[in-house]
């Protein structure tokens, strides 16, 4: 049975758990741990308005070995706010740590100031997304969209899938994705013979100079290099067409249906 302040004795805060932590991590702590506290300080005044709370913020696995961060709302000690960060994310750079808490921030702010954590989309929905390009705006970053729509990078992997090339270091996990299980927003390779795989398959077949290339527009346009690759090819397709290709035009025309007929699903 649960005692408080009625049974004459006092409630504890429940922050006071985290607060203590943030203040011997100061005392204490190792350069990450005290980077990852003072950043979330920074966030809370200039992204947030300072109205989350004191979150624990561990440097540890989270639960699931694939994801780089999670957002504990409160766990089972009664402890709120509790944010860890995959150790692996050391050892790419500091700033990777630090995207990674941006991003479990903007779920705290979902639960704490919205409480909304859009588990229909498993937390990465249209308010998430929004907030993602409120903040995204002020670095100049590209903009997100719930599941990819619009051709966008997906919410879920923000801030890292718009990071521009090169801004992780030499160890950037980006730059190893397709020789692994996993990319590095910890999403799963595609499947044998999916849209995604034919994707990847359609960018890993250009060269070094052209994919270089393909990046500087894509990055210009703020658009994955798969979203102007498929821009290329309808307009090309349009130009054919035009010449008199009655076979392309139709199979053209049917394409843009159901694409718009897909888009419309998403908006509902």
């Amino acid at each position: 049975m649960r005692r408080g302040a009625a049974d004459g004795v006092p409630r504890i805060d429940p922050r006071t758990p985290a607060r203590a932590l943030a203040a011997l991590v100061e005392q204490e702590g190792q350069e990450a741990p005290k980077a990852v506290y003072r950043a979330f300080d920074e966030y809370n005044r200039e992204h947030f308005d300072g109205r989350l709370g004191q979150s624990m913020l561990l440097i540890t696995q989270p639960a699931s070995p694939r994801t780089l961060g999670d957002y504990v709302p409160r766990d089972a000690h009664g402890i709120p706010s509790r944010i860890r960060i995959a150790p692996k994310c050391e050892a790419v750079c500091l700033a990777y740590v630090l995207d990674v808490v941006l991003h479990e921030m903007v779920h705290a702010w979902q639960h704490e100031v919205l409480d909304n954590l859009e588990q229909g989309y498993e937390g990465h929905g249209p308010r998430f997304a929004e907030k993602c390009n409120e903040i995204g705006a002020k670095f100049g970053l590209a903009e997100v969209a719930p599941k990819g729509r619009r051709g966008k990078a997906k919410a879920a992997h923000w801030p890292m899938c718009v990071r521009p090339e090169g801004y992780y270091g030499p160890n950037d996990p980006r730059k190893r994705c397709d020789d692994e299980e996993e990319d590095a927003a910890g999403r799963a390779k595609p499947e044998p013979g999916s849209a995604a795989e034919m994707t990847s398959v359609l960018v890993e077949g250009l060269d070094k100079l052209d994919l270089v290339f393909f990046r500087a527009v894509a990055g210009a346009k703020g658009l994955p290099v798969a979203a102007v690759l498929r821009e290329l090819v309808i307009e090309e397709a349009r130009k054919i067409a035009q010449t008199g290709s009655k076979s392309l035009g139709a199979v053209l025309d049917e394409y843009e249906k159901l694409r718009a007929a897909g888009a419309g699903k998403e908006e509902s």
